[in-house]
């Protein structure tokens, strides 16, 4: 990318592996909204060209010094990271802090206002599981870690506003594994039906609904749910009432609001309605003295076992895959990001991956009957987990 809009193929250097790295060969990347955003010059970056991409799996080709004996060539890879640049480099290098195998973590202090660290968590992935789908583990992994930080009560209603990808990843974790009943507002008519049959109960144009949701209001006195998980992206002041504040006056006195992620653009927030409600304003901090990356490593390592257990599905939140190397299909997967009620575009290296669904996990998913079954399943996974 040499400038918001300008996306192409080109060459670069290959990597060369430090003592506390491995270099990957990609297999798979999913676009994502910060890849879109300095594509649509929401974001800026102090340095052109820039190669997208973080929602990753690549192959293990060399290996440093320090991790031999923790991987080694041919291991798959996923990552959760601040790393939001390289994933589509044909080869990448990355400092991997492995779950339970972690040395100390090296951080720095960014010009964006947080601590950072060198590494990212990682983790291995699967045999069964294609590249394409575990791609998604680094946006599960993302939604885990703000929801185990801030969770909602068993049996508590929550409103998770939007319905992109890890809206409906939020909707099945809240759903299934934490017990809450989901109430969903977003003004793409095709993501609300995804995020519907994902497990949420009640879906909502905060648009062309907007007289049902203050009715709604008005006949529960501002009690319709007690937690709000907030995952919009940027709204643009005009684009019908304001969400946000349509969500605080449907939280109640007290309740959770918690900020999934960032806008690239300031947005607007109702103080008001915080101030009188006593609302309690939530998020997940990026900054790794507060969360460590060995943390987060623990989180995608859950994050798999969620998935590969069939415990959360990550097909539905995947519309179309493209060849790494189909420059135009890639062009226009960013340049048709999120329109038509689209969800995530997977760019595989076909000549490396092949797209399939292994039947293990559809199996597994379709055979989970009712919670308490679910329950048990989760159990199971986080007891193997440790």
């Amino acid at each position: 990318m040499s400038q918001p809009g300008q996306l192409r193929l080109g060459s670069n250097a290959d990597p060369v592996c430090q003592p506390d790295e491995v270099v990957l060969h990609t297999e798979a990347v999913s676009i994502c909204s910060t890849d879109v955003s300095y594509f649509r010059g929401h974001l800026s970056s102090h340095t052109w060209p820039l190669i997208p991409g973080h929602e990753y799996v690549g192959k293990v080709v060399d290996v440093g010094s320090r991790l031999t004996g923790l991987l080694r060539p041919g291991d798959r890879l996923c990552y959760w990271g601040q790393t939001d640049f390289g994933g589509m480099a044909e080869y990448r290098a990355v400092r991997p802090l492995l779950p339970g195998h972690t040395d100390r973590e090296t951080t720095w202090f960014t010009e964006r206002g947080f601590t950072d660290a060198d590494q990212a968590a990682a983790v291995i992935v699967p045999p069964d599981l294609p590249s394409g789908l575990a791609t998604a583990l680094e946006p599960l992994t993302s939604v885990l870690r703000s929801l185990l930080v801030n969770p909602p009560r068993p049996g508590d209603t929550c409103a998770v506003l939007g319905c992109g990808p890890s809206s409906v990843l939020a909707v099945q974790v809240l759903r299934r594994h934490l017990g809450v009943d989901v109430i969903v507002l977003d003004q793409d008519e095709e993501r609300l039906r995804t995020a519907l049959s994902c497990g949420a109960g009640r879906g909502f144009n905060p648009i062309r609904q907007a007289d049902e949701i203050m009715q709604l209001i008005g006949d529960h006195r501002g009690q319709v749910v007690d937690y709000v998980f907030d995952a919009l992206p940027h709204i643009k002041p005009g684009e019908g009432g304001d969400v946000r504040e349509m969500a605080m006056g449907m939280l109640r006195p007290g309740g959770t609001y918690v900020m999934y992620g960032a806008s690239a653009l300031p947005q607007q927030i109702s103080t008001w309605m915080i101030l009188a409600k006593g609302l309690k304003l939530r998020a997940t901090p990026f900054d790794v003295d507060a969360f460590p990356m060995a943390r987060s490593a623990r989180v995608l390592e859950l994050a798999v076992g969620l998935v590969t257990s069939g415990l959360v599905d990550v097909r539905p939140v995947f519309t179309r895959t493209v060849d790494l190397h189909d420059e135009e299909g890639v062009v226009e997967a960013f340049v048709r990001y999120g329109s038509g009620g689209s969800m995530k575009t997977s760019m595989v290296n076909c000549a490396e991956e092949p797209v399939h669904i292994p039947p293990s996990v559809i199996d597994q998913h379709e055979s989970l009957a009712g919670t308490l079954d679910q329950a048990s399943g989760l159990t199971d996974v986080l007891a193997s987990q440790g």
